[in-house]
């Protein structure tokens, strides 16, 4: 029946009142305002309508998303349905209490029988109903009742009910956050119980897959571009993240990156979030809120995951998506700084400060932060790989800038501090060498340093080359100034010489003519 503009609802209403017919009445009072959906509950209330007619209708819409559509159909049943309890949760709780004066093991019987604990499709469904609840005081009471029945439980072939229904709802695609929350809750405590036996170990196995499972599913219809993240998608996605494995994490904390890049722009959040709030649903949070909700979700999560993953590549976008949440990327670096000097760190503090400086040194990130997060790793951190990660960023500033001459002269002094430390390992000392040459060959004032920085620079000539043409034009600019540095010996400055034209000739046998110099003694 089509719900014309012109078709009140006291006509829609009365039409099935007549035709006694509550299947179709249901379906097509759903699709009302909550406004109306009051006044249809009215018009039945005071109509002579059948018994159980009245009864479906109100049955279907005690858990409706209004207040006051819920209020009007328990107020029905209360009417209709003699004894009836508006919270089923009240009428449990008051039997369990009763039965629990009787000792454990009446207690336990009644438990049995009120969560039917037969199968595990029976126990879904009384959970599914208890759980719905909206007195949460009884819930916690019984919930902890129910905690302590499976923690005193003996029966393995009843703890794997318990454990298939619990997690038959985890799993559930028409159960909300809270019922899902009070389902894993109960696990957590059916896990506590069983973790070291064969059956604990075997169970927890089939969560975990079973879990992966779900979110590899639900990941895949999210990137099939049907839908956008919601909370309950997003809490399929992260019940497995920390137990999912490197492969699923990293997969997850990509996605995850994905979404918060893209909720930074609000026009662009809509692509990837179903944040808008629900027509029919007067006390649904406003879809900023919902944004916020969600991003605060995943971040809390990345952060958990540090704390249980030793995975490298997991750590470093776990730190990669949390930096990408600092808008104020120089306050980020003062704050570091400040650590590093003000406070004794711990390792893993150490660790993580060092991947958020790395983060920095990204594509794309400021210029003048950059140099600045470098000299941190160098002086502040001086592990040999921030030291490496730094000076492979200063290599490539060097040669693929055209830096002017203050800017050569800043790095070039950095480079002259560590090249100072006695105790630089020989790599390292290599690449600083080498920026040195590249932002100030006229610095090199010993023979020693001089021949040494000259045959690294062979070595990179005949062997693995450049890593860009314009690499090889700031190292022929300083071949240049260093011919000519008064500091140099002639053999040296032969040497240079030697360089530059197997650097532009390289398929090409220098001779002293084609070099365009006579050796010198």
């Amino acid at each position: 029946m089509a719900l014309d503009a012109e078709v009140s609802v006291k006509d829609i209403v009365n039409f099935y009142i007549k035709i006694n017919d509550a299947s179709k009445a249901k379906k097509d009072i759903a699709k009302l305002s909550a406004k109306d959906k009051a006044t249809a509950f009215e018009i039945i209330s005071a109509s002579n309508g059948n018994h159980d007619f009245k009864i479906e209708i109100a049955k279907y819409f005690v858990y409706d998303l209004d207040a006051r559509v819920r209020r009007k159909a328990e107020i029905l049943l209360e009417d209709l349905l003699p004894g009836w309890v508006s919270d089923p949760a009240e009428s449990i709780l008051k039997l369990l209490k009763t039965v629990d004066t009787k000792g454990g093991a009446h207690r336990n019987a009644a438990i049995r029988f009120l969560f039917g604990i037969i199968d595990s499709s029976s126990l879904r469904d009384t959970f599914m109903t208890l759980l719905n609840s909206r007195n949460r005081t009884h819930m916690a009471e019984i919930i902890a009742i129910l905690e302590a029945y499976i923690d005193s439980s003996q029966d393995e072939r009843e703890q794997v009910k318990i454990f298939d229904a619990c997690l038959d709802i985890v799993l559930s695609d028409d159960a909300d956050y809270n019922i899902k929350h009070h389902a894993s809750n109960l696990l957590s405590v059916f896990f506590k119980k069983v973790q070291s036996t064969n059956l604990g170990a075997t169970l927890r196995q089939k969560y975990i897959e079973k879990q992966i499972e779900k979110a590899e599913g639900v990941y895949r219809y999210l990137c099939s571009g049907a839908s956008g993240l919601n909370i309950t998608f997003l809490e399929d996605l992260l019940r497995p993240l920390n137990d999912g494995g490197k492969t699923f994490q990293l997969k997850m904390l990509n996605y995850f990156k994905f979404v918060l890049e893209k909720a930074r722009n609000p026009e662009e959040a809509d692509t990837v979030m179903d944040i808008y709030p629900d027509y029919w649903n007067n006390d649904e949070v406003p879809k900023e809120e919902k944004l916020k909700g969600i991003c605060r979700r995943i971040i809390a999560a990345v952060e958990e995951l540090w704390d249980v993953s030793d995975e490298t590549e997991v750590r470093g976008l776990i730190i990669k998506i949390i930096y990408g949440e600092y808008a104020d990327k120089h306050d980020l670096l003062e704050q570091i700084r400040a650590k590093l000097d003000t406070e004794t760190l711990s390792e893993a503090a150490r660790e993580k400060i060092a991947l958020m400086l790395h983060c920095f040194l990204l594509p794309g990130e400021n210029d003048a932060l950059k140099l600045l997060a470098a000299n941190i790793l160098i002086f502040k951190l001086q592990d040999t790989r921030n030291r490496t990660a730094a000076l492979d960023y200063l290599t490539s500033y060097a040669e693929n800038k055209n830096l002017n001459y203050a800017e050569k002269g800043s790095i070039a002094t950095v480079m002259e501090s560590l090249l100072n430390e006695k105790r630089l390992v020989e790599d390292l000392r290599n690449m600083a060498r080498y920026i040195l040459f590249l932002t100030g060959p006229e610095r090199f004032d010993t023979a020693e340093e001089q021949k040494a920085v000259l045959g690294h620079i062979r070595s990179l000539a005949e062997g693995e080359g450049f890593s860009s043409q314009l690499a090889v034009q700031r190292v022929l600019e300083s071949l240049e100034v260093f011919s000519k540095s008064e500091t140099a010996t002639e053999k040296l400055k032969m040497a240079a010489h030697y360089l530059e034209f197997k650097i532009r000739k390289p398929d090409e046998n220098p001779t002293w003519d084609k070099i365009g110099a006579s050796p010198q003694g």
